[in-house]
């Protein structure tokens, strides 16, 4: 398990230089998956993160489930909010620092810290659009592709000092 959790885990940090994602693995004791999942997993955030680079809207609603809920944001309006971001900011990328992946079957639980990064179409610096702490990713696979199908509370604070903000995008 050791050499297959280091080959997965160097090959997550290099597929992240082509779309300035970044990513960052828990430790092995904290992934529960076996090597196929993680890397159906990498090209799951790979995949959704070249369609966030090329902006576009189609591809990246196909990464969530028909019936999509995140604390009672549908699918339907996570598209007019990728929309707005897409209207609003350039040279969009994220960031993602895992804690835990558990996967089970055909469903997952990534635990992670991270942020949507862009720049405003009328400035010249990054900066955050949205960000999370300790946010669980639920992603269920249907068919032979993951989806993500919702979230879960927090369980720390928010920049905002907020446990009820909704970070629906991951």
């Amino acid at each position: 398990m050791n050499k297959l959790f280091i080959a997965t885990a160097a090959s997550l940090m290099l597929f992240a230089g082509a779309a300035k994602a970044e990513y960052q693995l828990p430790s092995k004791g904290e992934i529960v998956a076996n090597y196929d999942a993680l890397q159906s997993l990498e090209t799951f955030y790979k995949d959704m993160e070249t369609a966030l680079k090329d902006e576009d809207i189609d591809k990246i609603m196909s990464f969530y489930s028909k019936d999509y809920l995140h604390r009672g944001i549908t699918k339907n309006q996570l598209r007019f909010m990728w929309l707005e971001i897409f209207n609003t900011y350039k040279d969009l990328y994220s960031i993602h620092a895992f804690t835990r992946i558990d996967v089970n079957n055909n469903d997952a639980i990534l635990n992670c810290t991270g942020a949507l990064m862009g720049i405003s179409k009328n400035e010249k610096d990054y900066e955050a659009i949205d960000r999370w702490i300790m946010q669980n990713h639920w992603i269920s696979r249907i068919g032979n592709e993951w989806k993500i199908v919702g979230g879960a509370t927090h369980s720390g604070a928010t920049f905002k000092q907020s446990t009820q903000d909704a970070h629906p995008l991951f």
